[in-house]
C-alpha cells in the first residue's frame, strides 16, 4: 500500500472575487507521471463541497492516482451559477496542465468522477469542451442528471425542477430550449464532430432513487451507444440516492461501505483501461485509425 499525501484547500482558481480551492491527494513517491483524477461534488447546484470524497480521494491516491476534489461556485435564489460552475472545472484543468510538470502529473490522462450535479458537470463539461492542452480520457458518472427538460417534465421530481431553475436561473416554462441546450445528452453529436474526443463514461445509478430518475442514466447510455461512444452501467438494485461518498447527516458513503465495496473496484478498473491505459500523445482513437489507414 503507497503512503500518500493529502494537502487541504488549494487555491486553484477565482470566481465572482473569491478564490475556488481543492484538496489534493497523491502518492508520496512514483516512477512515473501520474494520471489525475477530478472529483466532482454533488448539491443540487447549491451545497456540498470537496470533502465529500475524503475517502474515495485518499483511495484513488493509495491505488496510484493524483487527485483533486474541488470546490465550485453555487447558486442561490439571487445568484445562478450556470455556466459559472462549468468554468471552474476548466480552471481546475488549466491549473494541472499549469501545474504538471513540477507536480509529475500527467494532463493527457484525465479521468472525471461526480456524483449527482457533479455528474451533471463532469459529464457536460466533456462534452462541451475540444481542449488541446489536455485530455479527458474517461468519466464516472454517478446518479447524475443528463436531460433537463425531461427531469422538468416529470412532476414526481418538481423538486429537481426548482433545482434546475436557480442553477440556471431562469424558469422552466417558457425557456424549454435553454433548458435543452444546457443538458449534456443535446451535445453527443457535437462532441463525436471532434475528431479529439476520446472520452469513455462509466454510468452508475440507484434503481430506487427518488431525487433524480433512474430514467436520466438509462435513456443517456442508449444515447451513447448509439454515438459508439464507449459507455459501462452499473444499476444498484437496492439504492436510491446519497450512497456514493460522505455526508454529514447520512450513514455510510466511504468506499469501506455498501455498495461501494462493490463498485469501487469497477471504477478502479475502468479508470485502468481509460486512463492508466489510453494512447500516449494527443491523439484521439479516431484519429490514430485515420493514421493507420493513410500507413497502408
Amino acid at each position: 500500500m503507497r503512503n500518500i499525501t493529502i494537502e487541504k484547500n488549494i487555491v486553484y482558481g477565482e470566481a465572482v472575487g473569491e478564490y475556488v480551492t481543492a484538496d489534493l491527494y497523491y502518492p508520496q513517491s512514483h516512477d512515473r507521471e501520474l494520471p489525475v483524477v477530478v472529483l466532482i461534488h454533488g448539491g443540487a447546484f447549491q451545497s456540498g463541497s470537496k470533502e465529500m470524497y475524503r475517502s474515495v480521494g485518499s483511495k484513488l491516491a493509495t491505488d496510484g492516482y493524483f487527485v483533486m476534489a474541488i470546490n465550485y461556485r453555487l447558486s442561490t435564489p439571487a445568484s445562478a451559477t450556470y455556466p459559472g460552475a462549468l468554468e471552474d472545472v476548466g480552471q481546475a484543468m488549466n491549473w494541472i496542465v499549469l501545474h504538471a510538470n513540477e507536480r509529475g502529473l500527467d494532463p493527457l490522462r484525465i479521468g472525471i468522477i461526480g456524483d449527482s450535479a457533479g455528474a451533471y458537470l463532469a459529464t457536460m463539461f466533456s462534452l462541451t469542451r475540444q481542449p488541446f492542452s489536455y485530455r479527458i480520457c474517461a468519466v464516472v458518472a454517478v446518479y447524475g442528471i443528463f436531460d433537463l427538460s425531461a427531469e422538468c417534465r416529470e412532476e414526481k421530481y418538481a423538486t429537481t425542477t426548482n433545482m434546475f431553475e436557480q442553477f440556471l436561473g431562469i424558469p422552466y416554462e417558457g425557456n424549454v430550449e435553454a433548458f435543452d441546450k444546457a443538458s449534456p445528452i443535446s451535445h453527443v453529436e457535437e462532441a463525436i464532430a471532434n475528431p479529439i474526443f476520446d472520452t469513455d463514461y462509466y454510468l452508475i445509478w440507484g434503481k430506487t432513487d427518488p431525487i433524480i430518475n433512474p430514467n436520466q442514466s438509462i435513456v443517456f447510455y442508449e444515447h451513447l451507444k448509439k454515438a459508439k461512444i464507449q459507455v459501462i452501467t452499473s444499476e444498484i438494485p437496492d439504492k436510491g440516492h446519497l450512497w456514493f461518498n460522505e455526508l454529514p447527516t447520512v450513514e455510510g458513503g466511504t468506499v469501506d461501505d455498501y455498495p461501494n465495496t462493490i463498485i469501487y473496484p469497477k471504477i478502479l478498473c475502468f479508470l485502468e483501461g481509460s486512463v492508466w491505459n489510453s494512447l500516449d500523445g494527443n491523439f484521439s482513437r479516431k484519429q490514430i485509425a485515420v493514421l493507420d489507414r493513410l500507413k497502408d
